[in-house]
């Protein structure tokens, strides 16, 4: 099976022979033309990163070296210009022949989609290919073989986050992966054995290698498999006595995946039948990936030489993601499932919650559930929700911390908002600075008008029936607001 890369069809296409859909010097067939450059789309991004930024594109003109391209909004049209400027001009100069200059343009009313279907005919000796029906062939295979080896196509290395907690890890996953495509397997690491608690990645991580592995070479045997469905194909095998056909399964692969490896601990039989088919994929120079809730050294009740052999590659530990990949892998769990959540929300997940991917995930599920009942959830529902004591944080809360956070968010220095200076932003960071001491820390009007340095109370009153107001006329005030009190309570 031929290398899927992109690479590779582009240079195809360019060392087509000239027709006159594609002689330069020629009108370009902007339907012919696209067909080209959004079947290499799809075979070099996944469904859903191609379906959020490539469907309903279309290529409306070609005209004095620079090529119009149609998308149906602003926020689409600027992420394909930072992120795809280059990919595009690539993929289409190799389908044209020419060096083009991308213009994107927003177009909603959806009249320029293509009607007919492309067919390229590339000329290779004799024989007359039509190498987009062998594209989509390549991209069915992989399918299927993604089924078979029963990984799931969401778990990508696009769609991994990478932090601190697991910049190691992912870079042997890379290595690996490198491996096949120089040709080869375990030539970096073999096994590679994966530990951390639970919802830290280990799964997602692993299955992005048998991706990644498949996608590039969908002739290749890749199997996934928790310790639990090993030990039952086993029982079955015996129960049935296909002994033979369940060791073939097993130890013809190029690459063998296990979950959950902790739990062979308890099974003596199938911790046999695992040092046999190590060995066989090991001396074969296939490639072995292991997962576990915790180090080699650590699970118990295992043979010696069983633990020796996990200990034989790399060992690489996952810890909890830290706030910043927290807060990333929320914003690609949006991106991935196609929804939107306030930025406050999300810092309110990312902050309380610490331990999993898998949390993260259910708590923004709980938020949303909120969002989907049509309605508009607060910050204590939120909070309510992910179980944080707000009590107790709202106690710690000083007046100088809320003075320090609307300064910050509004930027108005503390020292001027103490002052006697009332321009238009002073005096509304003033406002929202009592309003917030007056319902948040419930401290009575004159000891605001202490905090504030202001004479009397008869300002913070104003402040305090003024600021609700304007909350309902100005959303981007509210949500301004709601930010500062994230930052203070939650």
């Amino acid at each position: 099976m031929d290398k899927i890369d992109f690479e590779q069809y582009s240079q195809n296409i360019s060392k087509a022979p000239l027709t006159e859909s594609n002689a330069v010097g020629s009108d370009i067939d902007t339907d012919d033309t696209w067909k080209i450059v959004t079947e290499n789309l799809r075979m070099v991004l996944d469904r859903v990163e191609y379906d959020s930024w490539f469907a309903g594109t279309y290529l409306e003109r070609v005209q004095n070296g620079v090529a119009t391209i149609s998308c149906s909004n602003e926020f689409k049209r600027e992420t394909i210009l930072k992120d795809y400027n280059k990919f595009l001009q690539s993929c289409l100069t190799k389908a044209t022949g020419q060096n083009l200059q991308i213009e994107i343009v927003v177009k909603s009313d959806g009249s320029s989609e293509p009607k007919e279907r492309y067919k390229f005919l590339h000329k290779s000796g004799n024989a007359v290919v039509d190498l987009f029906t062998k594209m989509e062939g390549d991209k069915r295979k992989y399918e299927e073989a993604v089924k078979k080896a029963r990984l799931n196509p969401r778990y990508t290395f696009k769609s991994f986050v990478v932090g601190a907690n697991n910049r190691l890890a992912e870079a042997v996953a890379q290595s690996v992966v490198s491996d096949v495509e120089n040709d080869g397997f375990a030539k970096s690491y073999n096994p590679v054995f994966y530990y951390g608690s639970t919802g830290v990645g280990k799964t997602h991580l692993m299955q992005a290698i048998g991706n990644e592995v498949l996608r590039i070479y969908p002739s290749k045997k890749v199997v996934y498999v928790s310790i639990e469905q090993f030990l039952n194909e086993m029982i079955e095998a015996i129960r049935t006595k296909k002994n033979e056909d369940f060791r073939t399964k097993y130890r013809e692969v190029d690459l063998l995946i296990i979950d959950d490896i902790q739990f062979v601990e308890t099974y003596p039989k199938t911790q046999e039948e695992l040092f046999h088919t190590f060995n066989t994929l090991y001396q074969a120079n296939k490639q072995i990936i292991l997962a576990s809730d915790r180090a080699p050294k650590d699970i118990k009740n295992i043979t010696d030489r069983l633990r020796t052999r996990f200990e034989g590659g790399m060992v690489c530990d996952i810890q909890p993601p830290d706030y910043e990949t927290r807060l990333a892998i929320l914003k690609q769990i949006m991106v991935d499932k196609k929804i939107t959540v306030p930025d406050a929300y999300l810092d309110l997940i990312a902050k309380n919650i610490e331990s999993s991917v898998r949390e993260l995930e259910g708590a923004l599920t709980k938020v949303l559930t909120l969002t989907k009942l049509g309605q508009v959830p607060t910050y204590e529902e939120v909070a309510r929700i992910l179980q944080v004591d707000i009590e107790s944080k709202r106690k710690r809360v000083t007046p100088e911390k809320v003075l320090e956070v609307v300064s910050a968010i509004f930027e108005v220095p503390v020292k001027v908002m103490k002052g006697k200076r009332r321009t238009s932003e002073i005096a509304l960071a003033r406002q929202i600075a009592m309003h917030l001491l007056r319902t948040e820390l419930e401290i009575p009007l004159q000891k605001i008008a202490d905090v504030l340095n202001k004479k009397d109370h008869t300002t913070v009153l104003y402040a305090c029936e003024i600021i609700p107001e304007k909350i309902k006329k100005d959303s981007s005030l509210a949500e301004k607001i709601e930010k500062c009190r994230g930052e203070l309570f939650y």
